[in-house]
């Protein structure tokens, strides 16, 4: 039971502790505008020049951009089949990879599916890059410059998690004890 307790515990810490700032960098250049057209890097535009410093996500960089699209991503209800055992619907596995150019303001533009699964799998991976908040801007011999990235977003789940109203079976040999 103590056992329990302190991995709730531990789990709610972790949950409350993730709570990021993605508001950080929204303030840093108030009423941005940039409509011009200029030099985009990276991405398929071109190679990173080595004077370049990349545009950082808020609260953590690349670290808590994997986290945000891991924990905003939804499995579309697409499947193809269906476990024999399990009855199960399988979904389908693989990466979506998404080109995103994070303007001189920080806020990503121009979203465009590089490499496809499907079109409910590309809807949902530009529905997560249309929903990222602002960066910190990408910057170049001190001068705020666009910035293009290619960001796989990866579907990895075999089944559908179980509804919340189903009923899961355990069989005699099933026991909270031996956690």
């Amino acid at each position: 039971m103590r056992r329990l307790f302190f991995i709730l515990s531990f789990l709610v810490m972790g949950i409350s502790s993730y709570a990021v700032n993605l508001e950080m960098y929204e303030k840093l250049y108030p009423g941005c505008v940039d409509n011009e057209e200029s030099t985009i890097y990276g991405g398929t535009y071109g190679a990173w020049p080595k004077n370049l410093i990349l545009p950082e996500f808020p609260d953590g960089g690349d670290v808590e951009f994997t986290r945000f699209i891991y924990n905003n991503l939804t499995y579309p209800e697409v499947t193809e089949a269906f476990d024999s055992v399990t009855k199960q619907p399988i979904l389908a596995r693989g990466v979506v990879a998404v080109q995103i150019v994070i303007d001189r303001c920080g806020r990503a533009t121009r979203q465009e599916i590089v490499q496809s699964m499907n079109d409910e799998y590309d809807e949902e991976a530009l529905r997560i890059m249309n929903g990222l908040p602002v960066f910190k801007p990408g910057e170049m011999d001190g001068v705020r410059v666009k910035v293009a990235f290619i960001v796989p977003v990866k579907f990895s789940r075999t089944h559908l998690p179980p509804k919340a109203d189903q009923v899961i079976e355990f069989d005699e040999n099933y026991n909270f004890d031996d956690w």
